[in-house]
């Protein structure tokens, strides 16, 4: 594909697999900006799109700051994240399946399931600062999920 532009908005950065990707076990803070909403596409280590998400979807502006979904999703820990529970249901336990390895300590899951995170997944985003940046970020969020970039999120496409 080769025209990566949604309702006027540029989303070469988050499908243009020549483009950068971000490691999340890189601080997020240090990657995306502490204001406005965010796009974010989800890529496993043989480039295959396996989820889009948004970010910065506070009411007001000055509010929103697309880094604490990042660093949540970074983290590995389920509780509340539903990337993390997706991640965990769909890559770690199949592995913990076929290893047999278990170990029943607190927090163990979520230590697995954000090694998994680290090791496995990069992101690529795009930024939005306008006042009505969670409006746009939802919209393009459904459309990519229903496939009108050609393509289809693996996990949360519809």
């Amino acid at each position: 594909m080769t025209n990566y532009i949604l309702d006027g908005h540029d989303l070469l950065d988050l499908f243009d697999t020549r483009k950068p990707s971000f490691s999340f076990k890189d601080n997020a803070r240090h990657i995306i900006p502490n204001k406005g909403s965010i796009l974010y596409s989800v890529w496993d280590a043989d480039e295959q799109f396996i989820y889009i998400g948004i970010s910065g979807l506070q009411k007001s502006l000055e509010r929103r700051n697309p880094q604490s979904r990042m660093q949540s999703h970074s983290s590995g820990r389920r509780s509340g994240d539903q990337f993390c529970i997706y991640i965990h249901d769909i890559f770690v336990i199949p592995e913990l399946i076929k290893t047999g390895e278990y170990q029943s300590e607190r927090g163990w899951l979520d230590k697995v399931t954000q090694k998994y995170i680290h090791d496995n997944l990069v992101y690529r985003f795009v930024s939005f600062l306008s006042d009505d940046s969670d409006v746009i970020v939802r919209g393009l969020e459904n459309k990519i999920k229903n496939g009108e970039m050609g393509l289809t999120p693996m996990i949360n496409g519809i």
